[in-house]
């Protein structure tokens, strides 16, 4: 399946969870050792609920480090996206396109190892004096369905050592259990987007076609398939075909 320009929200949907799959009494004793384990932090503390859509915990450090009321900050099941209001606009463009990438990625894995992976962003966050500062997010799947499935995100966010001003979000996908940095989901904003055809015939190539047969396929000429192979390298400035079939793989260019 060719994938289309979605949200997170969309992705996520995909799970297929639903109120059978989740205990909230379980997850209500579990918050609080959160919130425990947040009041011996010097990080900021939260946690995003995939199957409600929205925040369920935020820690007190958010007011100490940035400046905002406590009373916001405990009531964030009820203020929707109001920390997400406070990353700069441009960065939390950046931060969505991310989110879908990294969906695509996990989906491309097999079911067992799609929750093994952290992301590791840098990006500004607007504190109480009007000042953007540099953080550091680290993103990861901390409660699962009961299938197994990703539902409580939670993200330990720091203030970062590098407070030069940049322009661009800053990410790194590392696989918790191995250590290793998955470096094509950290490049695929680098490189040019494929188009529907380009990434049709990626596919076909993927399934083990060959030119004239994709070209059969898609009832086009072998000169037009060549064409589309050379375009596709080109923008994912790799070498070859198993190359381009490695980074598809590697970071859910095809869904």
């Amino acid at each position: 399946m060719i994938s289309k320009k979605i949200t997170p929200e969309e992705l996520w949907a995909r799970q297929g969870i639903t109120s059978l799959d989740v205990d909230y009494h379980y997850w209500d004793r579990k918050r609080e050792l959160v919130r425990q384990m947040s009041s011996v932090s010097q990080s900021c503390l939260f946690v995003v609920d995939v199957f409600k859509k929205r925040y369920d915990f935020a820690s007190e450090n958010f007011s100490r480090l940035f400046g905002y009321a406590p009373e916001w900050i405990e009531a964030i099941r009820e203020q929707g996206d109001w920390l997400e209001e406070r990353i700069h606009p441009d960065d939390r463009k950046q931060l969505v396109e991310y989110q879908v990438d990294h969906g695509q990625f996990i989906y491309s894995l097999p079911v067992g190892c799609r929750n093994d992976y952290q992301q590791v962003f840098q990006f500004r966050v607007l504190n109480t004096c009007g000042e953007y500062v540099n953080v550091v997010s680290r993103h990861q799947v901390f409660q699962t369905d009961k299938n197994g499935r990703a539902w409580m995100i939670m993200g330990v966010m720091d203030i970062s050592p590098d407070q030069v001003p940049g322009e661009r979000v800053k990410r790194t996908v590392v696989n918790r259990k191995t250590g290793e940095i998955v470096k094509s989901a950290t490049c695929l904003s680098m490189v040019k987007p494929l188009t529907d055809r380009e990434k049709e015939v990626l596919l076909l190539i993927r399934q083990g076609f060959l030119s004239k047969e994709i070209a059969d396929k898609l009832q086009v000429s072998i000169y037009t398939v060549n064409n589309h192979r050379k375009s596709i390298l080109a923008k994912l400035q790799v070498d070859n075909a198993i190359e381009a079939i490695n980074l598809a793989n590697d970071s859910g260019i095809l869904f």
